[in-house]
């Protein structure tokens, strides 16, 4: 049987994840303030030089994979980083 899990039982599971120690604990904030912060960013600056909604989607939506990849090529240099000096 399975059993439901709580939201307390859900809060452990993401602050405990060791996935999240990269950037020392500073991912979490990273992935789910700073990145939607700097795509909406983003996107205003195209629509005040564009004016063109369609043009600002078809941008901000090309921006978005290298932006992510981008976070994810950091962490990824720190734990390289990290590893080299222990």
């Amino acid at each position: 049987m399975s059993r439901k899990r709580n939201f307390e039982d859900t809060l452990d599971g993401v602050i405990n994840n060791p996935a999240y120690d990269m950037l020392g604990g500073y991912q979490i904030f990273i992935r789910r303030m700073a990145i939607p912060t700097f795509i909406l960013i983003f996107a205003l600056i195209i629509w005040s030089i564009t004016s063109n909604k369609i043009l600002t989607a078809f941008i901000t939506g090309i921006a978005i994979g290298p932006i992510l990849n981008f976070d994810r090529a950091i962490a990824h240099w720190f734990r390289l980083r990290k590893i080299k000096n222990e």
